[in-house]
């Protein structure tokens, strides 16, 4: 039933109060807990939007109308194709309640569902185009022309010059769609169609209110548009519009003015309802991302090693000459100067080269550690070096030598007219590297390294060895693989003699090669269709059956093992509606092409092997890649998809030091819930989900140049301890309870043996006083008491005398003592207490709220009774509250940078606790027989104020030992800087932040 002849909310005939239509709905069946969840914590109010994420197969559709029914208005669903907008009309009159719904837009009914294209028929072309060029005319007539006049000029300027039209029309669709979301509804009516306005007309007459963007990542440019201009005339009549939307994942931020449009329309992300708790539901399949390792071709290595030599070339010839070693010297001793010298002749002191290197790291950290990397490359016996922590005699990557070499040329070339030609030959040169040098500085361009490494032939090969790889586990008679690319044909051929990379070099390399069991490949992309010579008695009936019309082949040029399939009459969503049916029922077990094609949109519940060869790492990429192989399929109840990234790694023996598909490949995991390799019980986002902590460490020697390690090593490592699909699907637990909470933890991997504690040289030195000191005071004792029994009242006086003596010089020895014993033997506990003291320092700040002593939780990986790794983990708050508390552990237990505050322990540290004169002494003895400072850094959000750095010092001094506060001030303080950088952090190396769920 519909309601078109309403124009305004039901009222109650006895009392005039509105009645809301939505507010009857009632859901009969059972919320999953993750919906709960986000009804639960999501508030829904006029003027603030509510925008979710949540992955396909969530349930968004009834998660949308509950929210909708919660404000209970009239309401109205966009979404973005017709199928999905009956879907949303079907599961809303499945609701019960009385509310009417209607998917005709002649006719509203209390909910109405329409498509985005309903609402959005353009008048003419862009309507951002549009608007620019009405705000230019408007601007010429301001500037005195008539309006005919301004018409003209830029009608002119359309034809005469089209670069320079877009270039205004650009600009000025830039600021337009700053104010979009706010926009004056009048202005934006002048883009659309009179039957569009005509609807909004009939929309906001109608009384609604809520607006629910189905997908709503697709809301940039005219879309977007239209419905800024619809919440605009909402506002107009008077009410305020609730805006609900949903999207499986968020809109890529490449695009910085349309991911503005996007936000000011949506706001932040008010909930999102992670992968792993629709698996736990068993809404979608259980799955395992993993990781393949290449070396670029022999090819592609002679390019990247002729690179890395002229390169080399580049940066010796103008750093390691005379004038170049003056300019790394001088970058790293400033001129500079101590305060005044006391005593009768005032004046100043030249300083140290302790503190005029001190002096270049706290004016530019990344300058000055470049210069002395590049330093140690070309003088590794000068004195300097000797002054700085052993990593910074590592040379720089390529990246730290083009930026070293960039500021050399724009501190002594640039300025010296008579250096232009060499000025000249650097800016030409660094642009073979991906760089561009101005005068205003440095900056990427496209780098060949990341294109050879990105488009790498032998990632071809690779495809070839993981469907051998796949078709030797479990479950091999069930993959169904799909390798995916950016294009049909793309990148370049520089370095190689091979096709450009792309599907159709890829597909001729599979189509070639035997496997196990037949395959039999097909290509598929919005041009081509391809199949491999010797299946076309298979593949091509199958596919006419499909299509309904008769194929026909070609030989592909320059290689006769494939063959180019014809389909007359059948456009490209048929015959990928066909290959998709073979892929589901087995005639085809392989498709490969394009992310164009079988990215978002593209739906066969079958597949559950993808191979990822895109060089795209946005969130949005990577995650619509992934919900290709997550869907349910009811032929395979158990189904565990793996998900596959491809990453070529320059081998050690290269000396070239980058590494930008190894970048991509973390920053496509960045935001990927998955298991724990190494700890299937937990999970987590991050690279840990493919990689154990072995081969990790591994990657990471062969990206340091460890030449013990190599790309053959560790694939083989790889694929020895790939777990089987049956492993996983257990690991999940589908169908368990779960908490559905999301933390926040900061791990320290591979620490240093108890860097908080003060032994063993203290512990020992403070028994043997305590015991001296006991031993003393119990002899004294003995002849007081003899005294005390003769009848002596001074023995009774002597006697209380050494008790109270014994309190005050024992007792703080003695607890220092057991600190130090519990610290030794409970490492655990150490870094607990270490934990605490930096979470309360967070919320004496003011930075976070209180945190209960069940909200913080370490934990210790071990190996025997080694410690791998500890887990601190925060519980129980905001996401932004846990990121602040898991940087400044991060930061703590980290690498020394430039704090304001150090934080100075050490087995041999000085006491700070008061009136404890025998304790003061015991660790002064430790201290002259036991070396071995060790520094922290009091994060930032702690030392922004000196009072929240004190009541840290003295929180540490009292719950894990001894400390001595270190403002870095003066001269004399950034000289401890950079001895504390020596021998600074919990651990070899920083700490990692890793998001984890349960």
């Amino acid at each position: 039933m519909t309601t078109g002849e309403r124009t305004n909310d039901r009222t109650n005939d006895r009392t005039g109060a509105r009645t809301l239509p939505l507010a009857s709905w009632r859901y009969q069946g059972t919320l999953r807990t993750y919906q709960r969840d986000v009804l639960d914590r999501v508030p829904v109010e006029p003027g603030d939007p509510v925008h979710v994420v949540a992955p396909p197969g969530a349930g968004k559709t009834l998660l949308g109308l509950l929210l909708a029914g919660r404000h209970g208005a009239r309401a109205l669903v966009l979404a973005p194709t017709a199928t999905i907008r009956s879907q949303w009309a079907r599961s809303a009159s499945a609701l019960h309640g009385e509310a009417t719904v209607s998917e005709d837009p002649d006719r509203p009914g209390d909910l109405t569902a329409l498509t985005y294209q309903m609402l959005s028929v353009l008048d003419t072309g862009s309507p951002l185009t549009d608007l620019a060029t009405a705000d230019w005319r408007r601007e010429l007539i301001d500037g005195g022309r008539d309006d005919a006049a301004a018409a003209r000029w830029i009608d002119d300027l359309r034809t005469s010059n089209p670069a320079a039209f877009r270039k205004g029309v650009r600009r000025r669709s830039r600021a337009i769609r700053k104010r979009l979301a706010r926009e004056d509804p009048e202005r934006l009516a002048e883009a659309l169609h009179p039957n569009a306005r005509a609807l909004v007309d009939r929309l906001v007459a109608h009384g609604v209110e809520t607006v629910v963007l189905d997908e709503c990542h697709h809301l940039l440019d005219h879309w977007a548009l239209v419905v800024a201009y619809l919440l605009g005339r909402i506002r107009a009549s008077g009410r305020e519009p609730v805006v609900i939307g949903l999207t499986a994942t968020l809109p890529s931020t490449d695009d910085r003015d349309a991911h503005d449009t996007y936000t000011a329309l949506l706001g932040d992300v008010d909930h999102e309802v992670p992968t792993p708790a629709v698996v736990k539901e068993g809404n979608l399949a259980p799955y395992r991302d993993h990781v393949w390792f290449v070396e670029p071709t022999p090819d592609e290595l002679a390019f990247l090693r002729d690179h890395e030599r002229r390169l080399a070339a580049l940066i010796r010839g103008a750093l390691a000459e005379p004038d170049g070693i003056d300019w790394l010297e001088t970058t790293l001793q400033p001129e500079t100067s101590t305060g005044p010298v006391p005593g009768p002749d005032p004046g100043t002191r030249p300083a140290t080269a302790e503190e005029r290197l001190a002096a270049a790291f706290a004016a530019d950290f990344p300058v000055a550690e470049a210069a002395a990397r590049t330093l140690a490359e070309f003088r590794p016996d000068h004195p300097l070096l000797a002054l700085l922590p052993d990593d910074v005699r590592r040379a720089p990557d390529a990246e730290g030598r083009i930026r070293v070499l960039a500021r050399y040329a724009l501190d002594r070339l640039l300025p010296d007219p008579d250096r232009a030609e060499q000025w000249q030959r650097i800016k030409r040169s660094i642009v073979d590297f991906g760089f561009t040098l101005t005068d205003r500085g440095v900056r990427r361009s496209r780098d060949p390294i990341d294109t050879v490494l990105a488009s790498s032939a032998a990632k071809d090969r690779a495809v070839v060895d993981l469907l051998h790889l796949e078709l030797s586990q479990d479950a091999a008679d069930r993959v169904r693989a799909v390798v995916v690319t950016d294009h049909a044909t793309h990148g370049n051929t520089r370095g190689s003699a091979v096709p450009a990379a792309g599907a159709l070099r890829t597909f001729a390399t599979v189509a070639t090669e035997d496997h196990p069991v037949p395959l039999r490949p097909v290509l598929v992309t919005a041009r081509h269709l391809r199949i491999a010579a010797r299946d076309a008695d298979v593949l091509l009936p199958a596919l006419e059956q499909r299509l309904g019309t008769t194929c026909s082949t070609e030989p592909v040029p320059d290689d006769p093992h494939v063959l180019s399939v014809e389909t007359p009459g059948a456009g490209s969503a048929a015959v990928l509606a066909a290959v998709s049916a073979l892929l589901a029922d087995g005639t085809t077990r392989l498709v490969i092409g394009t992310r164009g094609l079988l990215g978002e949109g593209w739906d066969c519940p079958a597949a559950n092997t993808l191979i990822d060869l895109t060089a795209v790492a946005t969130s949005s990429a990577t995650q619509q890649l992934r919900g290709r192989t997550l869907r349910l399929d009811p032929a395979w109840p158990r189904k565990v998809a793996h998900n596959w990234t491809v990453t070529a790694v320059i081998p050690a023996d290269v000396p070239l030091d980058a590494a930008p598909d190894v970048s991509r490949m973390r920053r496509k995991h960045e935001q990927i819930w998955g298991l724990l390799r190494s700890d299937a019980a937990q999970v987590v986002r991050g690279t840990s989900i493919a990689l154990t902590d072995g081969q990790a460490r591994r990657l990471a020697g062969l990206v340091a140049k460890d030449e013990r390690q190599t790309v053959r090593a560790l694939d083989e490592t790889i694929a020895a301890e790939l777990p089987t699909r049956a492993d996983s699907w257990a690991a999940w637990r589908v169908g368990e309870p779960y908490a559905d909470r999301e933390s926040t933890a900061t791990v320290v991997e591979e620490p240093r043996t108890q860097p908080f504690r003060t032994g063993p040289t203290a512990e020992f030195v403070l028994a043997v006083v305590l015991g001296a000191v006991l031993w003393l005071l119990a002899e004294s004792a003995r002849g007081i008491v003899a005294l005390w029994r003769l009848g002596s009242v001074p023995g009774v006086l002597g006697l209380l005398v050494v008790i109270g003596l014994a309190v005050l010089l024992v007792w703080p020895v003695a607890r220092q003592l057991g600190l130090a014993l519990r610290q030794r033997f409970s490492t655990v506990g150490a870094y607990r207490r270490a934990v605490r003291v930096v979470v309360d320092a967070l919320h004496r700040a003011g930075r976070v709220p209180a945190f209960g002593e069940g909200d913080v939780r370490v934990t210790a990986q071990m190996a025997g009774k080694v410690p791998q790794s500890f887990t601190m983990e925060v519980l129980g708050a905001r996401p932004e509250d846990r990121r602040v508390v898991t940087g400044a552990l991060a930061e703590f237990f980290g690498p020394v940078r430039t704090p304001r505050f150090l934080l100075q322990v050490s087995r041999t540290e000085r006491a700070t606790v008061r009136r404890a004169p025998l304790l003061v002494v015991a660790l002064a003895v430790a201290r002259a027989v036991t070396p071995g400072d060790r520094y922290f850094a009091v994060p930032a959000a702690v030392g922004r104020r000196r009072a929240d750095a004190e009541a840290f010092a003295a929180d540490w001094s009292r719950r894990v030992g001894p400390c001595r506060l270190h403002e870095i001030d003066s001269p004399e303080s950034l000289v401890l800087l950079v001895r504390a950088r020596r021998t600074s952090g919990a651990a070899t190396a920083a700490p990692v932040l890793r998001d984890q769920w349960s």
